[in-house]
């Protein structure tokens, strides 16, 4: 579909952005004193339409949603226009407040959820929508459209199906996420994306080193270092996590060669958590193969982490996977926030020796006198992982005093903040083959 062109899309017969653009800047001027509301509806996993039922299938339905849009919105001067990626735009002149703009977006998501039948089967397309209120101040019409399209991927990202208006103080924060989403690519080509290590000890006293998790920072010329968690989900967007991934894999694995050629049997095995999606790729065990083979290393060098929500992704065959390592000798761990997630193990066969326990079960700790619930919760999950066989470990333990109180619940690793983040490999091996300081 053309996006800037003035020339009529050949499926729907609707104008592309310049010619929105032309229209909504009369609209827009301050001394036109217009009320405008700008709609654009995206349709949600439309690929898929097309992936199914082929691309002519696919025009079908299309040109159905261009005149489904007409008949709702033909007495109300619209002016319309399809944007790139199956993004229908509405510009409706006229008085127009959230709960008004809010029942049009209702009626446009109800009225494509109705089946649309196309070779004998009934289709509803899902669609999410970004509204933008413009008053009586002036406004661009690439800034509306900006504006329309922030609220767009905010409905998306809450769930879709359902549809958002365009906050400013939200919008410009979402905006900047998109930004920074952009520049994911870059970043890893610059060289901005590095690798730092957490050490993961025995408990209670820390005198030895289990292995050093390698996580990415993001060294941002801008915002200084960002942690996974800041950037991970916006990767997801972008298509960028699998680069990601594979891009810690292949660093910290060759630190790891290098440890293994210096040291020998002192060097400390490497522990990674893989983004979701690297879990779930489908060429994980031969990307792990090839790079442990380039470093001169053999599979049981290297520990896997993963969680339960990646164990129960459909997109992929992480188990699949799991088992195929895991025979060939990666020692494979699970993040666990309770219960439920650590019955996973079992019910789904996952060759996992250990769990961390991670988030809300950790966390609770974090006072002088911790709750006897949250104590209580820790010793059942100790004491069934003990009846499945699984040693338990922790992330996140906010002090040495927390890490004792963990041991004494039969915790046996721990990690988190009271202990040394080493900021770069050669950081990290001046600890290879020497106990852990504590005080």
């Amino acid at each position: 579909m053309p996006d800037s062109s003035a020339a009529l899309d050949p499926v729907t017969g609707w104008p592309g952005r310049a010619r929105l653009e032309a229209g909504l800047a009369p609209l827009l001027a301050a001394e036109a004193g217009n009320q405008v509301a700008l709609l654009l509806i995206g349709l949600d996993g439309f690929a898929v339409v097309r992936d199914g039922l082929g691309f002519d299938a696919a025009d079908e339905l299309l040109a159905g949603v261009a005149r489904t849009l007409e008949a709702i919105f033909r007495d109300r001067r619209p002016l319309l226009a399809v944007l790139p990626g199956d993004v229908f735009a509405v510009a409706l002149p006229g008085e127009h407040d959230e709960t008004s703009a809010g029942e049009l977006a209702e009626s446009v998501i109800a009225a494509l959820g109705r089946p649309s039948y196309v070779d004998g089967l009934g289709v509803g397309i899902s669609a999410s929508v970004g509204v933008f209120l413009v008053g009586t101040q002036k406004a661009l019409p690439a800034e509306a459209i900006r504006s329309a399209q922030v609220a767009l991927r905010r409905a998306k990202e809450l769930g879709q199906t359902r549809w958002v208006r365009f906050d400013p103080v939200a919008g410009h924060a979402d905006a900047g996420r998109y930004r920074l989403a952009c520049g994911i690519a870059g970043a890893l080509a610059s060289g901005e994306m590095a690798v730092a290590y957490r050490p993961h000890v025995v408990l209670p006293d820390g005198a030895i080193i289990t292995s050093l998790n390698a996580v990415l920072r993001w060294r941002h010329p801008e915002l200084g270092e960002l942690r996974p968690e800041e950037f991970y989900p916006l990767a997801e967007t972008t298509g960028m996590t699998v680069a990601l991934g594979r891009h810690l894999l292949t660093e910290a694995l060759r630190t790891a060669g290098e440890w293994r050629a210096r040291f020998g049997d002192a060097a400390p095995m490497v522990c990674l958590t893989l983004p979701r999606r690297m879990a779930i790729d489908g060429d994980l065990v031969r990307f792990v193969g090839q790079e442990l083979d380039r470093n001169g290393l053999t599979h049981r060098h290297l520990m896997l982490c993963t969680d339960g929500p990646s164990l129960l992704d459909d997109r992929g065959d992480l188990l699949g996977s799991l088992g195929e390592l895991a025979r060939a000798g990666v020692v494979f761990v699970v993040h666990v926030t309770g219960l439920p997630e650590l019955e996973l193990l079992p019910a789904l066969d996952v060759p996992a020796p250990a769990v961390l326990l991670t988030g809300a079960v950790i966390d609770a700790l974090e006072v002088d006198d911790p709750p006897a619930q949250a104590v209580r919760t820790i010793r059942q999950l100790v004491e069934r992982a003990g009846e499945l066989g699984i040693k338990v470990g922790a992330l996140g333990v906010p002090s040495q005093e927390h890490a004792e109180l963990l041991f004494g619940l039969g915790v046996v690793v721990a990690s988190g903040p009271y202990l040394p983040t080493y900021a770069t490999g050669a950081e990290a091996e001046t600890w290879v083959g020497r106990t852990f300081p504590m005080g």
